[in-house]
């Protein structure tokens, strides 16, 4: 028996060789290239339409100039509507005076914090009666500046708690409230 008998597989074919990678990557982009081409038509660019396509309605196969795109979007910034001034900062102002007055409402109430303040040092000695008269001085120093209103109930307070002269100064004075 010969070698061709003792082996069933003998008379099979030989199997075809592997193909070179580099040639099957070269087939595969002329194939792809190939039908890129077939599906684009025989297209112009500088036509417009593809040769023997019909004109489209309303303008979809109009002619462009050759080499522009039929949209070419324009990326530019938007512009503000306000033009940025560039300044010193401004420092914070004191506050001005919510309450306004005249000059002799702001005599009379300068007249009545001297005596709120005079009548605070006379009474330093008195550790208990100084918890109510140093909050009634600041208020009326705020009276004075225009940062706090003027009312009759504070007038009556400082008038019995804090000093005689200033509470019926501040009672004379207008009332903002």
């Amino acid at each position: 028996m010969t070698d061709s008998q003792n082996n069933p597989f003998g008379t099979m074919p030989e199997p075809p060789a592997a193909p070179d990678p580099a040639q099957a990557e070269q087939q595969a982009q002329a194939a792809a290239g190939q039908t890129y081409e077939a599906a684009q038509g025989a297209y112009d660019p500088c036509q417009g339409s593809a040769t023997g396509a019909t004109q489209q309605p309303y303008g979809y196969g109009a002619q462009q100039p050759c080499g522009q795109q039929p949209y070419q979007a324009t990326y530019e910034q938007p512009q503000p509507a306000y033009q940025q001034v560039y300044a010193q900062p401004v420092a914070a102002a004191a506050p001005t005076a919510l309450y306004p007055m005249t000059d002799t409402d702001r005599n009379l109430r300068l007249v009545a914090f001297i005596f709120c303040v005079l009548s605070l040092v006379g009474s330093c000695w008195l550790i208990v009666p100084l918890a109510w008269m140093i909050p009634m001085t600041v208020i009326c120093w705020g009276i004075y500046k225009g940062t706090k209103a003027n009312t009759v109930a504070f007038g009556v307070c400082t008038l019995i708690f804090c000093s005689l002269v200033a509470g019926i100064l501040l009672l004379c004075s207008n009332k903002d409230r």
